[in-house]
């Protein structure tokens, strides 16, 4: 089996134009504006390049996907292994460039999203965006296009990319394959498909027996 070597990922996913999906943005106190690429995208375009790529958050001691400071501050680990090739990234719990005291559920998740993209970045996916995020001037809420999906939206999205990869398995294992990627996607992302019988659904269609 040919190896794919780092260079060879960064040069393949340096190639994706990421710019017209980064529709969420943060300012900082600074004025500065960081447009960032929205975690299910940047998930759709993995699945495009790399779809065997895998992640996963390390746990403190307590086994919380949390790392506290002794002032109460924190931050998300996000290791991530592309054709074999591993990273692990570190980012804070934070708002507007700051790092938050005690952070609630909800911060801790976004700042577990915000890591997956940003260890995206650092195997070429979207790369530039953080290149330029520093020099990039601030500019008026409405002149932002904000991308807020829902639970749902996002499984419907994560579920539209995975269709066309199971119309093309052959075999019955192959699918299950490509769907249990998709179920794990899915517990990644804190998500739940409220789809019933999905896996028999498409064992119908594709004339597999599903007992």
């Amino acid at each position: 089996m040919e190896h794919t070597s780092r260079a060879q990922i960064w040069a393949k996913l340096s190639e994706v134009e990421v710019r017209d999906y980064c529709t969420e943005a943060e300012e900082t106190e600074d004025g500065v504006v960081l447009l960032y690429l929205p975690w299910m995208r940047a998930h759709a375009l993995m699945m495009d390049n790399f779809p065997e790529y895998r992640w996963e958050f390390s746990e403190d001691p307590t086994g919380r996907e949390v790392h506290y400071f002794d002032d109460g501050t924190a931050e998300v680990r996000c290791r991530m292994t592309v054709e074999g090739h591993t990273n692990i990234t570190y980012l804070p719990v934070h708002r507007k460039g700051k790092a938050i005291t005690n952070p609630n559920s909800m911060q801790i998740n976004s700042a577990k999203q915000r890591a997956r993209v940003k260890a995206l970045g650092e195997f070429g996916l979207g790369h530039s965006m953080w290149l330029e995020s520093v020099a990039t001037p601030a500019y008026r809420d409405d002149e932002v296009k904000s991308e807020q999906l829902s639970d749902k939206d996002q499984v419907n999205e994560l579920w539209a990319v995975t269709v066309p990869l199971l119309k093309e398995a052959t075999t019955q294992e192959a699918g299950l394959k490509i769907y249990k990627r998709f179920t794990r996607g899915l517990e990644n992302s804190g998500l739940v498909d409220t789809v019933p019988k999905r896996w028999q659904a498409v064992c119908k269609k594709q004339g597999w027996n599903t007992k």
